[in-house]
């Protein structure tokens, strides 16, 4: 049996929102990067379900290859943003911080270990001022006592001595040891 064709360049498309085209050309002008149609359709829909698949995102946590990447539908995954050196910065700043807090730590303790010192040094000092306190209020009292003292037995003394002048003063009137 016989078949008619219709060559591709006669076949005309119409597009209602672009006019009209040839088929053949419009089919060709589809094509992006050596790719055919459905293969450029099969990036962005799922061949599964049929539903948009453009875009998928996932993160690589590999310690020191922290990077973000991204595939348009079923291509190949590119890296989209690197960061290693963001968590490298960060852990160089945490190693930075937990050495300055060990150093503010031990800085801490020497400080408390003085403040009791000084502490105990303060107490050790209240007690010598005591007891010096105490000693000087001994020997003030002590000194009012021989003080009281002397001011009783001064009056009988002197009488004393009054008197023992009076009794014996006659024996050296005329004496050598008078003059």
């Amino acid at each position: 049996m016989a078949v008619t064709r219709v060559p591709s360049e006669q076949l005309s498309f119409r597009s209602a929102n672009t006019g009209e085209h040839l088929l053949d050309t419009y089919l060709e002008d589809a094509e992006i990067a050596g790719q055919r149609l459905d293969q450029l359709m099969g990036k962005l829909f799922s061949s599964v379900t049929g539903e948009i698949d453009a875009f998928t995102f996932t993160y690589d946590s590999t310690s020191g290859a922290e990077k973000m990447n991204l595939r348009i539908g079923s291509g190949a995954t590119n890296e989209i943003a690197s960061f290693t050196q963001l968590f490298t910065d960060l852990n160089n700043f945490k190693t930075t911080a937990l050495s300055d807090m060990g150093v503010k730590q031990a800085a801490a303790a020497l400080s408390e270990t003085n403040a009791l010192a000084s502490e105990n040094s303060a107490l050790a000092a209240k007690g010598a001022s005591q007891t010096a306190q105490a000693a000087s209020e001994a020997a003030r009292d002590l000194s009012q006592t021989y003080a009281n003292q002397a001011f009783a037995t001064t009056p009988t003394t002197i009488g004393e001595n009054i008197l023992v002048a009076q009794l014996f003063g006659s024996l050296f009137n005329g004496s050598s040891l008078n003059a």
